[in-house]
């Protein structure tokens, strides 16, 4: 019986105080932000994939009604723009209360310099709020009755990140736009925009390997093609979780990326203690895991916590739309050499075999090449096409291999080349433009 009533006396009081505080709280904790960003920071919602992310989190395992936390959340940059969409939902369950959040999210992406940009996002939605009645001995305590009926409100966050070409990036968002503490022991009729309650500042160091221009040599034609961006052998994170309600919180944590398919971590949170990470990635499947001992936030508190997450991308990697470069392969004014097709190939000659090393380098062109192709009609008509769409194209004609190459630029400078490449890329529709070289002899 004594042990009946102060259960009772327990439950009580817990409900109350989460009558009292529901929203009042500091957001949720996670490990797994460096993999997924979106979970601090609305404006993160334009990511470079079109990604989905399940995490789930299971803290001080071995204690009963300890806080368990599972997300979803998708992030997307619609490519060629500036707009970002996201949506999360999550379920927060500790002891008898489950608080289940979602909200939708809209970033928008502002070029600040070729390289540098700002992201702005803001996210809307709903709180709700339940309690295992199953749990509860007396359901018609008033407190109980008042947060059964009245636990839907608003929520929104807002948020703005800073990345740079450098790898160094800034953050600040405002988890919880909307306030909804509770007035006299009930949740709040009127919630009040309160946007500083709580503010989470990030700064990260995030800059991947540059992609290296790869020759490759197919039936004697030689190819330039730039290898993607690699992965960042070093990250690493710092956050300031500012609360009003709570201790405010300082978190450092760094990622060492062995490969770009496997990476571990470890990182300190202030008055709690250590983390420990890894992850893997195969293909288009990203799983993290993190663990922090037992010991925190004091010796045999439990049995340490648990949190993994597991992420699918789709497609390509996303750019922003920036302010569009000139184009040199763009058609200006037709040339009496382009009323009709130029074949080109190359003539033996035994003095210009002698020629010196520089002589030779002189002669190599650096052609812009959207396709190639084994009969003359097709690659014609090709051009033509081309050319209607205002780009200045023209066909070379390889003997070695047969096959009619139509570019739409040609230098002797494999930096034109290469940049005209990127721009076609990342502004036209010309997703399959690469460099040829061609060494005349």
């Amino acid at each position: 019986m004594k042990d009946r009533f102060f259960y009772f006396l327990f439950t009580q009081t817990f409900i109350f105080c989460c009558c009292f505080k529901t929203f009042a709280q500091n957001y949720p904790v996670y490990n797994s932000y460096p993999t997924n960003s979106y979970l601090y920071n609305p404006a993160e919602a334009a990511s470079e994939y079109a990604i989905v992310f399940i995490n789930h989190r299971q803290q001080w395992t071995g204690i009963e009604g300890s806080p368990q936390l599972s997300t979803i959340n998708f992030s997307t940059l619609l490519d060629q723009t500036r707009v970002g969409l996201g949506a999360k939902v999550s379920s927060y369950k500790r002891g008898l209360l489950t608080t289940t959040d979602a909200q939708a999210t809209f970033a928008y992406g502002i070029p600040i310099s070729k390289n540098d940009a700002l992201y702005f996002g803001l996210s809307g939605g709903f709180i709700s709020n339940s309690v295992d009645q199953s749990k509860i001995i007396d359901p018609s305590d008033p407190a109980i009755a008042n947060y059964l009926t009245n636990n839907l409100q608003p929520a929104a966050s807002a948020g703005f990140v800073y990345k740079s070409a450098s790898g160094i990036n800034f953050g600040v968002s405002l988890p919880q736009f909307i306030s909804q503490a509770a007035i006299s022991g009930q949740l709040s009729a009127a919630p009040s925009i309160s946007p500083f309650d709580q503010v989470l500042v990030t700064a990260y160091y995030k800059k991947k390997l540059d992609g290296r221009f790869v020759s490759r040599t197919v039936k004697g034609m030689r190819t330039r093609t730039k290898a993607a961006a690699g992965y960042a052998p070093l990250e690493f994170y710092a956050t300031y979780k500012y609360s009003t309600y709570q201790n405010s919180q300082f978190e450092v944590l760094a990622k060492v990326n062995l490969s770009e398919f496997f990476w571990l971590g470890a990182g300190y949170r202030q008055q709690y203690g250590f983390t420990a990470s890894t992850g893997v990635t195969v293909k288009k499947f990203l799983l993290s895991y993190s663990f922090e001992p037992g010991s925190q936030p004091e010796s045999g508190f439990s049995s340490g916590t648990h949190e993994i997450q597991l992420g699918v991308r789709f497609g390509e990697e996303k750019r922003l739309k920036r302010k569009a470069p000139v184009l040199r392969s763009a058609l200006k004014k037709p040339t009496p050499q382009q009323a009709g097709t130029r074949l080109q190939h190359s003539v033996s000659d035994p003095e210009q075999e002698e020629a010196s090393e520089q002589e030779k380098e002189a002669r190599k062109k650096y052609l812009v090449v959207i396709k190639a192709f084994t009969d003359f009609n097709q690659a014609e008509a090709f051009k033509k096409k081309l050319m209607e769409q205002k780009f200045n194209a023209d066909i070379y004609y390889y003997a070695k291999d047969k096959r009619y190459y139509v570019h739409v630029l040609q230098t002797v400078k494999s930096q034109e080349a290469n940049e005209e490449v990127r721009n076609l890329k990342s502004y036209t529709k010309l997703k399959d433009a690469k460099v040829v070289v061609i060494q005349e002899k």
